[in-house]
């Protein structure tokens, strides 16, 4: 009860900096915890910042002892793909989920995570993820909506997520392009399909068997 009000509190303080759902949150709070506890090596990579909530928590609940990498274009998300549905399409404006550097700074100061580990990282994806040099990936945490975006964070960070480490996938089962995406790169690497937590909080954990509790997950989404 204790640990729960703590991260209750801590999500209070974090709330007007993320979209992220309180019970995702808390599924991020105990990979770290795990992290932790098995003492697993890596850095916390997070592509998709927007204002920094889910970071600054991750942060907080690592000691501020791990490398930070935190990629945003902090001009909002790109416009969908042919491959995001019609939904996703229809619902697009630009400058949507458009966010500022000084917003991720504030919410990590305000948890005292404002430390020379923390790497802001600002452009495009294929743009910038060539040209930053990142070591073992503790947990790589995507939260870019669409097919395109989640495929390359994907394919590009995958191979440094460490035996123990996270991925967890905040659009997965809500967006077309975001679930066909993961489903296509899991089927290719011969990989289990995700974990889920609860209603959310979809993930998984690399080279580790899966936790008694928890359930294999695929969407079973129509796909467009």
């Amino acid at each position: 009860m204790r640990e729960s009000l703590r991260r209750w509190g801590l999500f209070r303080r974090v709330s007007g900096h993320t979209l992220v759902s309180h019970e995702k949150l808390n599924a991020l709070c105990t990979m770290i915890a795990t992290l932790e506890r098995d003492r697993i090596p890596g850095a916390i990579v997070e592509c998709g910042a927007f204002k920094g909530g889910a970071a600054a928590l991750m942060a907080h609940e690592s000691g501020n002892r791990r490398e930070l990498y935190l990629f945003d274009s902090f001009a909002g998300l790109p416009p969908p793909g042919p491959r995001d549905g019609a939904m996703a399409r229809t619902m697009y404006a630009p400058g949507w989920c458009a966010s500022t550097e000084g917003d991720v700074r504030a919410v990590l100061a305000t948890l005292g995570c404002l430390t020379p580990r923390v790497h802001l990282i600002k452009g495009w994806f294929h743009e910038t993820f060539p040209r930053v040099a990142v070591g073992e990936i503790a947990l790589l945490h995507i939260d870019a909506d669409w097919h395109d975006s989640v495929a390359i964070c994907l394919n590009t960070w995958f191979d440094r997520v460490v035996p123990g480490g996270f991925v967890a996938v905040d659009d997965y089962g809500r967006w077309v392009g975001c679930t066909r995406a993961v489903d296509e790169f899991l089927e290719a690497r011969g990989l289990p399909a995700l974990e889920r937590t609860g209603a959310a909080g979809h993930y998984f954990r690399r080279d580790v068997a899966v936790p008694v509790g928890f359930a294999r997950h695929r969407s079973g989404q129509r796909v467009e």
